[in-house]
């Protein structure tokens, strides 16, 4: 159980960090993603995926802290995690955008996902 609560706190931080950096600096995180040009609307929705960043990473850190009691939330990290994986590759896939743009994200989520499956608490419910 002690792996699920660090693997959740620590997805968590890393989203609740994420998510800062999309609000208040939304054009440097598109630069330093490999997106140089974009419309004057996008760091908008940049800011606005920070602010569910933050919100899912504030959720993924209280569901560690008792994750028996908030399971509900453990499957919210999966399915998070999931479709954070699936998506940039689908997104790769349909030519949208480029591998050096989506594999760190795709990394950090695949490497969560499995984390999470494997430390899912199958037997204690």
């Amino acid at each position: 159980m002690l792996n699920l609560k660090v693997a959740l706190v620590l997805y968590g931080a890393i989203y609740i960090a994420q998510g800062i950096i999309l609000l208040v600096a939304p054009d440097w995180a598109a630069e330093n993603s490999g997106f140089e040009e974009l419309a004057s609307y996008v760091p908008y929705f940049l800011a606005i995926i920070g602010g569910t960043y933050i919100a899912a990473g504030v959720w993924f850190a209280m569901t560690g802290l008792d994750p028996l009691r908030n399971i509900n939330g453990v499957r919210f990290a999966v399915l998070w995690a999931g479709l954070l994986l699936v998506i940039p590759l689908y997104s790769l896939w349909q030519g949208y955008v480029d591998f050096g743009q989506i594999w760190f994200g795709a990394a950090l989520n695949a490497i969560f996902a499995v984390a999470f499956l494997v430390f899912y608490p199958y037997r204690q419910r």
